[in-house]
């Protein structure tokens, strides 16, 4: 287990699926330039570490949008990582929850990016839908 500099975001990696596990502190907002810091530490990792699945946990979300810098973000680098499966772990935000989903699947389907995306309800359904997209 990994943690940024400021104890802001856990990373576990699971290098036999090739499963990337990441969660945020419940005390950071989407909208600090912490988040944005830690979503460019996030990148460097998938990449770092050939990342095909990643889990995504928000915990208790802070509150806030994602910012044009995040999504900026995200678009500029996607592309160029190895990430193909992306398991939005379910928060007790359903609106974040379902947010996040629609954000994160509008990108894919504009920029025609080769992910899927998919709410679960826990790592345990996340890793199962991993494994049995694997075996396809």
């Amino acid at each position: 287990m990994a943690e940024n500099a400021d104890n802001m975001m856990v990373t576990e990696f699971q290098e036999s699926s090739s499963t990337l596990s990441v969660r945020w502190s419940d005390e950071l907002s989407v909208e600090s330039n912490q988040f944005q810091e830690t979503i460019v530490a996030l990148f460097s990792e998938i990449v770092e570490k050939n990342v095909r699945n990643l889990i995504v946990s928000s915990g208790t979300p802070a509150g806030g949008i994602l910012t044009e810098e995040v999504i900026s973000h995200f678009i500029q680098h996607i592309p160029d990582t190895p990430l193909r499966n992306i398991a939005i772990l379910e928060s007790a935000d359903y609106l974040w929850d379902y947010n996040l989903l629609q954000v994160i699947k509008l990108l894919i389907s504009n920029y025609k990016l080769p992910i899927a995306v998919e709410l679960m309800k826990g790592s345990a359904a996340a890793n199962k839908w991993f494994a049995s997209i694997a075996q396809k």
